[in-house]
């Protein structure tokens, strides 16, 4: 394992330090990437602005996230992010708590794998360090993995609009609020400042399906009176496919 230490580069990778909720880094031996793609799982680490837009291309376009990774030998990958001038190159030495367990980003049901990979290389690029990695907004999130700018929207849209707009091959988001915690669901009460991935809708019912990048496999379907109560906007991509 590594320890702490400020964030540095050698030979061109990046090397960040475990950040928040970690004490150590250790090496990531299981899978990169391989040919199915499982979704990504949000870890102890405040950034479902990242891991919802992650979840909701990988439920749209998921060879769009195989396409930004490139094994090299050694274990070191090579990120290239659509806005960033350089490809960002890390190793696979990922945070872990005091018994070696990944705290961050990973396969759901696997290790961290690709998605541990892509949050690294992002921590690198947006702030040098996954401690400020926690603030942000999905649309930026979007931008990040996709080079290219999404709308925000206020005005929450209904099951019609979800339908045609997945249909389009867009990948769509969901953030709630402060008080979404008054906001019972089949989950339980809603969490506040968070971001869901919009998966589809039920045009006879007007249900809204997300999923949620802390627990991707479970699809969450609530009511629109529900969703206008505990969503407060939407960003939604270009088609992409």
């Amino acid at each position: 394992m590594h320890t702490a230490g400020g964030a540095r580069s050698v030979d061109d990778v990046r090397h960040l330090p475990p950040g928040p909720r970690s004490t150590a880094l250790a090496p990531d031996r299981g899978p990169l990437a391989p040919s199915a793609l499982r979704r990504p799982r949000q870890g102890r680490l405040g950034d479902c602005w990242l891991m919802a837009p992650m979840l909701a291309v990988h439920e749209t376009a998921p060879e769009r996230l195989r396409g930004l990774l490139a094994a090299e030998e050694g274990g070191i990958v090579t990120v290239r992010l659509p806005g960033a001038a350089e490809p960002i190159r890390v190793d696979r030495h990922l945070p872990v708590d005091d018994r070696g367990v990944f705290q961050y980003g990973r396969r759901d049901g696997a290790n961290p794998g690709w998605v541990g990979v892509l949050e690294k290389a992002i921590a690198a690029r947006v702030a040098g360090d996954y401690l400020f990695l926690q603030r942000g907004m999905a649309r930026f999130g979007f931008e990040l993995l996709l080079g290219q700018r999404g709308r925000t929207l206020l005005r929450l849209p209904g099951a019609a609009q979800i339908l045609a707009w997945r249909a389009e091959g867009r990948a769509i988001t969901a953030s709630t609020h402060p008080l979404s915690c008054r906001v019972p669901s089949a989950a339980g009460p809603l969490p506040v400042n968070h971001v869901f991935a919009v998966v589809g809708a039920d045009a006879r019912s007007g249900h809204v399906h997300l999923r949620n990048p802390v627990r991707p496999a479970d699809l969450l379907v609530i009511d629109a009176r529900s969703f206008r109560r505990g969503f407060l906007s939407v960003d939604v991509t270009a088609p992409l496919r």
